[in-house]
């Protein structure tokens, strides 16, 4: 874990339609959910804090990328070390997303993660970070991602004051409004148009920017 960053709980009240939020970092406890979750529909922006600790997938036909997620509980499991690895080292610091459930409990909601936008070094040694978030089927339409997105933007940046940390950025393919909108509430306003870049990434891109400060 990051030195002197305790493990955050980050509270974010219910607001219309929007249900009270509890994000905190992944436990054991999750992975049943998190491997339902992955076999509804598996986000493929990537889950992993580093590229080597994924899975070996098999190609798919005709050479298209097979699914680097969770397929299982196991792979769940994995995943979760990937996560517990991030924070210890602090160079991924990923939220599992709880939502207040009917009978007192909680039920997955979603992830945000932060990285640096380099893939290297721990968060607050570089000026840019990357943020990025999935939700749960279940629990779109109801304003979820934006306040995640925002509690662990204010978070992230209250945490870093006085590093070296700037700005962040949430990026998106350019035929995803959705995520348009997301960033639009979570107050990342648009900054400019990311060309596609092979093979890094194959389509064009919206860039949005939160400044620190």
């Amino acid at each position: 874990m990051t030195d002197g960053l305790r493990l955050p709980e980050l509270c974010v009240p219910a607001v219309s339609r929007q249900p009270a939020l509890i994000l905190r970092p992944w436990r054991v406890a999750d992975i049943p959910a998190l491997a339902a979750e992955m076999s509804r529909e598996y986000p493929t922006a990537g889950m992993w804090s580093r590229p080597d600790e994924r899975p070996v997938r098999t190609a798919l036909p005709g050479g298209a990328e097979g699914r680097t997620g969770p397929a299982d509980e196991r792979d769940a499991a994995r995943w979760l070390a990937s996560q517990d690895r991030g924070w210890r080292d602090g160079d991924r610091l990923s939220f599992a997303v709880l939502k207040a459930d009917d009978v007192g409990g909680s039920v997955l909601a979603g992830n945000v993660g932060l990285k640096n936008r380099e893939e290297t070094g721990r968060i607050g040694e570089r000026e840019t970070a990357e943020i990025g978030y999935w939700t749960a089927v279940a629990a779109r339409g109801r304003g979820i991602a934006p306040a995640a997105v925002r509690a662990v933007t204010d978070w992230i940046f209250d945490a870093f004051a006085g590093a070296s940390l700037r700005q962040i950025m949430l990026v998106h393919d350019v035929d995803n409004p959705a995520s348009c909108r997301v960033a639009e509430k979570a107050r990342y306003p648009f900054r400019k148009l990311s060309p596609a870049n092979p093979p890094h990434w194959f389509t064009d891109g919206h860039i949005h920017m939160r400044l620190g400060g």
